[in-house]
């Protein structure tokens, strides 16, 4: 039972392209606030991704927290994470308050560093005074 159950840990690792065994785990790190990103592999190149961002409340102004998740396809260069934000109106003016969609660039670098980049529409999932843009390392870049 156990050689069984091995086995398939075994060949489920090495179905998975290489870059999936890389990008999947937690990344943490700063930019627009403490910013983490989960990333899980679904199948192919689909992943869920759940990003949040918090600048802790301190003596020079209040605090701001916000998250967002999804799926998003990735390669081994990166990808963009669209949500489509529940309070559109397509009727209204477009605003960073009355964006169609959110969207997140997403970067692996050669240096092992995952470049998160909000590019519009995101505001409705964080506070004025943090964002979803940073620089993360992966939780097992220390090994």
């Amino acid at each position: 039972m156990i050689r069984t159950l091995l086995l398939a840990a075994v060949l489920t690792t090495t179905a998975l392209p290489a870059f999936a065994q890389e990008h999947q785990g937690h990344w943490f790190g700063e930019g627009e606030g403490n910013i983490t990103a989960d990333l899980t592999h679904v199948e192919n190149d689909i992943y869920k991704i759940s990003m949040s961002t918090i600048v802790p409340i301190s003596d020079q102004g209040g605090g701001c927290a916000g998250g967002i998740d999804g799926e998003v396809l990735l390669d081994k260069k990166g990808g963009n994470f669209f949500v489509e934000n529940e309070d559109y109106d397509p009727k209204g003016e477009s605003s960073p308050l009355n964006a169609r969609y959110c969207e997140i660039g997403l970067t692996f670098n050669e240096d092992g560093t995952l470049t998160t980049e909000e590019r519009s529409g995101c505001l409705y999932y964080h506070g004025a005074a943090c964002g979803f843009s940073g620089t993360l390392e992966h939780d097992a870049a220390g090994l």
